[in-house]
């Protein structure tokens, strides 16, 4: 799971020599630093120690950002170096290659794309606007993308939410032809899919139900079939994982049917698993196989100039990790077992929260096979995972996983398991 690793004598100098401190006593040093800094850290000994043995080149910026002040050094005097981002395979469309020195794109300078439209607040909206200004607006939605890869939900939702306001503005006020108004539009049906997308993952369902709903009116007035097919897609998925399977069945039909026309395999490919999640909720395994073979069958043809741009995530990892909950589902654990530890070998790197969620699927797989040493063990694996992210759904996940092991509180695994993850679960 875990690439080349070079450790970091530089920080475990720092914080046994110049502090004198344990891993644990350290990483509540960061977290009391954070409090005071108004951040919820989670860090734990886990997380120093991926600093220390090298799996994590550079921390997350709020951990930069905590260092710094803590030890009044810049990330090279304390031996950290940018981590390598590997190239992403059928990508659709070219992004602004961004800094991993300065994690992306920093929070703080996130709106300036829609600043420079005049869009803050307190300046009012802009003049008539024309090409020049929606790409600016586009460019920031794929910012924000690229953010949410690395940072997870709970952070960028509210920055979302203010840029999803200000395009709102631009589009009821300024002065425009109508193609550029369609591409407004569009361009908000876009940014609304992701802030749907962010609130789900800082666990806020309704919130993110009310934003997919605004995605669909949106991409409908542009004539946007990309759009309204990515919010189905997105609903779906929504849908499931809230107790709503039938629904996530039909979602995904209904992204289908719009797409029948002109289909990419890979489009397909995701809408047909997402039609699989709802079944196999359903416990319908007939259904659930069905929608996997046609899942696997058309990711196999491949990527298309034709693929959507927003579908440059799903990737082989993400369909085996996905197929893995359906089949987990249907009582199937040892196929659920084998495509998580499947997707967990080939998942990018740069997907953090992906990879902690799926660590804490496959600690709920051995933990339903009755290996709670090994489910522990596991579970272990995600922790320093989730403290570099900050997804709400994937803490919650984790807490109803430390909840199923209150049965086993005698086990010296479990206890140990336990008190190491309180800090995250706190």
């Amino acid at each position: 799971m875990t690439g080349e690793k070079r450790p970091n004598p530089k920080i475990r100098a720092v914080r046994e020599e110049r502090f004198q401190m344990s891993r644990p006593e350290f990483a509540a040093l960061i977290n009391q630093q954070g409090i005071r800094m108004g951040e919820n850290t989670g860090c734990t000994a886990r997380v120093i120690a991926t600093w220390e043995d090298g799996e994590v080149a550079l921390p997350r910026p709020i951990y930069r950002r905590i260092l710094t002040e803590v030890t009044g050094e810049s990330m090279a005097s304390l031996g950290f170096s940018p981590a390598h981002t590997p190239v992403r395979p059928c990508t659709t469309v070219t992004l602004d290659k961004l800094d991993d020195q300065e994690s992306a794109v920093d929070r703080r300078n996130f709106l300036s794309g829609l600043t420079v439209l005049g869009l803050d607040p307190e300046r009012g909206t802009p003049r008539k606007i024309g090409s020049a200004e929606v790409r600016i607006v586009r460019r920031t939605v794929s910012q924000l993308k690229q953010l949410d890869e690395r940072m997870g939900g709970d952070n960028l939702s509210v920055d979302s939410r203010r840029a999803l306001g200000a395009l709102n503005r631009l589009i009821n006020t300024a002065r425009y032809t109508e193609g550029t108004g369609k591409h407004l539009r569009s361009a908000y049906g876009d940014l609304a899919v992701l802030t749907g997308w962010l609130s789900y993952d800082a666990d806020r369902p309704q919130d993110a139900w009310g934003y997919y709903n605004q995605s669909l009116y949106q991409a409908r007035m542009a004539d946007d079939q990309e759009v309204e097919v990515h919010a189905y897609a997105q609903m779906s998925m929504a849908a499931a994982r809230n107790g709503m399977p039938r629904d996530a069945v039909e979602l995904a039909r209904m992204g289908q049917r719009l797409s029948a026309r002109h289909v990419p395999p890979r489009l397909m490919s995701l809408l047909a698993l997402r039609e699989a999640c709802g079944w196999s909720l359903l416990g319908d395994s007939r259904e659930t196989r069905s929608a996997l073979t046609r899942a696997y069958g058309s990711f196999d043809h491949g990527c298309s100039d034709a693929d959507p741009r927003w579908i440059d995530f799903y990737s082989r990892s993400e369909l085996d990790g996905l197929a893995a909950t359906c089949h987990a589902d249907l009582g199937e654990h040892d196929v659920a077992q084998r495509l998580t530890e499947k997707a967990l070998e080939t998942i990018d790197r740069r997907y953090g929260r992906n990879r902690a969620w799926y660590c804490v699927i496959l600690a709920e797989v051995h933990m339903q096979r009755g290996d709670v040493s090994q489910a522990c063990a596991v579970a272990r694996e995600s922790l320093p995972l989730i403290a570099e992210v900050s997804s709400t759904r994937t803490t919650a996940r984790l807490g109803a996983f430390r909840k199923s092991l209150r049965t086993y509180h005698d086990d010296p695994n479990v206890r140990d398991f336990l008190a190491e993850s309180e800090p995250l679960a706190a």
